[in-house]
């Protein structure tokens, strides 16, 4: 029998409710607010079965590689679902019951969020509209946040982790905690010796790669 013990909106939330819920089994998603399904993976302490329900096709090689029981590609029908959940070892089938709600909660996980399309930062005297395509990364120097663009940079009032919730995981990636880069606006990827790569900008701009980042980064960009 299944019993469902919580759902969480972004990945620092998800780390924290398998490491106290211990579950058997997650459903993740390939790309969340804050940590992506792997990295979730990665900083829990409790490892159980995982099933990957996503709208991205490109990562099924890489979560069959961290031992994921099925890779199930959004939308799918409750069947779909079903042959996952009856994949995981020594688990019954599940019930309808369970099965309406895990399709409800997942039906939730499809919805778009909006992420932030501009920021407005003072300059001088006034304020300024940067696209968030035009800006090349997010970093932080003592207690300040920068937002960086075409070389220039400007004090931003949110903290780091707040930009990352707010902004698009298709278009930034946090590659290292003081870091959160466009990926879009990465112009060469640089080896810095050890496994380590430093990104570059087209002004020149650098910013390093932690090396608990590489894999992941690697994987996004096509780095193989």
């Amino acid at each position: 029998e299944y019993t469902i013990v919580g759902e969480a909106d972004n990945g620092r939330a998800a780390v924290e409710l398998i490491d106290r819920a211990l579950p058997d089994i997650v459903l993740l998603d390939i790309k969340m607010p804050g940590l992506s399904g792997f990295q979730i993976l990665q900083e829990a302490t409790h490892k159980p079965s995982v099933i990957f329900i996503t709208a991205y096709n490109e990562h099924a090689v890489r979560a069959f590689e961290v031992h994921a029981v099925d890779y199930v590609l959004k939308p799918f029908q409750d069947k779909r679902l079903f042959d996952a959940l009856a994949r995981v070892p020594n688990t019954t089938v599940p019930g309808d019951t369970i099965l309406q709600q895990l399709g409800t909660m997942v039906e939730g996980t499809v919805q778009p969020k909006h992420y932030l399309k501009r920021f407005t930062v003072k300059d001088r005297f006034e304020f300024k509209v940067i696209d968030v395509q035009d800006i090349d990364y997010f970093s932080t120097e003592d207690s300040f946040v920068f937002l960086h663009t075409d070389g220039v940079r400007y004090v931003v009032e949110k903290s780091l982790a707040q930009i990352e919730e707010s902004v698009s995981p298709e278009l930034f990636f946090r590659v290292h905690r003081k870091s959160l880069v466009n990926l879009n606006r990465v112009e060469r990827i640089l080896p810095w010796g050890r496994g380590r790569y430093v990104l570059k900008f087209s002004n020149e701009e650098r910013v390093h790669v932690s090396k608990e980042k590489t894999r992941e980064l690697k994987a996004l960009m096509g780095l193989l």
